[in-house]
């Protein structure tokens, strides 16, 4: 298992690091659960399986906690949200969508292996998804919210061609929307697949939810400042793109300057969401700090 650094550093974040072991051992039981013909499940582990911030399992662990639940029971929903999420960057990847070599730091998955492959292990990926969902308590409800998360990514995603093509306005209303879908949708979803496996509250499950919310407009337009600020060395994967792309960004819309005053507002709303939890969701205080100040 890849080594990871256990102080925040600006990359890798103190409190994902107090899941990554578990999350990883949780990705490779739920891979075993289902056999799959070689060529196929070597696709689906190199893809789910890469070095990366396992923010969406770790979020479903992190609610789950917070919310008062077992851990345990966040399994299978946190294996789940991983999958979805690890086979949305395999088909963003392709040369029909991104056009992507590097990803975390290694070749892409189809440049790994062959198009055809990495894009029937992307078909694979969400079927393993709710498969795991349909067989634990509460499975129908969870696979509901996936699957609705997993649409409003792949609308988020049509959004993001149509502004390539000069089909959307360039603007606030436009640019949340697309990255509500693109990147919040999964974030919002882990959350209540996390407060699901522990029977959480409506009161809770509202809060959450609108945490999780703000922390994915924080978290993707700091990926948005990072594309046009960072190397690629630093990011492991290629920067510059969004420009090159004329894609709808935050740099776009706010310029620089503006761009970093929105991800501060960002933040207050996201800490404001957590108001009505005490102790309990102080890794979620931090860990919207570390998002906010995260270099890569």
């Amino acid at each position: 298992m890849q080594s990871r650094v256990t102080s925040y550093d600006g990359g890798v974040s103190t409190v994902l690091e107090a899941h990554f072991e578990a999350c990883d051992a949780l990705l490779i039981r739920a891979l075993e659960r289902r056999s799959c013909e070689p060529e196929l499940a070597a696709a689906i582990r190199y893809a789910v399986l890469a070095p990366g911030k396992r923010l969406r399992p770790a979020l479903v662990r992190l609610a789950n906690q917070c919310v008062g639940g077992e851990l345990a029971d966040a399994d299978a929903p946190a294996a789940a949200v991983e999958m979805i999420h690890a086979f949305s960057l395999v088909h963003d990847d392709l040369p029909a969508l991104d056009d992507d070599d590097l990803r975390r730091g290694r070749p892409t998955l189809h440049r790994h292996t062959n198009e055809a492959t990495a894009i029937l292990a992307g078909d694979a990926m969400p079927m393993l998804a709710m498969k795991l969902l349909a067989e634990v308590p509460n499975g129908p409800a969870m696979c509901k919210v996936l699957a609705e998360a997993t649409l409003r990514m792949i609308e988020g995603q049509m959004m993001d061609m149509a502004a390539e093509r000069e089909a959307l306005s360039a603007n606030e209303e436009n640019l949340r929307s697309l990255q509500a879908g693109k990147t919040g949708a999964l974030l919002v979803a882990a959350v209540e697949l996390g407060c699901l496996s522990a029977k959480a509250s409506a009161q809770q499950t509202n809060a959450l939810s609108a945490w999780a919310g703000h922390l994915g407009e924080l978290f993707q337009l700091t990926d948005d400042l990072l594309d046009a600020t960072a190397s690629t060395e630093m990011m492991g994967k290629r920067t510059g793109k969004d420009e090159e792309k004329s894609k709808l960004t935050g740099v776009r819309v706010y310029g620089l300057p503006g761009l970093r005053e929105r991800i501060q507002n960002c933040r207050q709303d996201a800490l404001d969401a957590l108001q009505t939890f005490g102790p309990e969701a102080e890794d979620l205080r931090l860990l919207t700090e570390e998002m906010t100040d995260r270099s890569r």
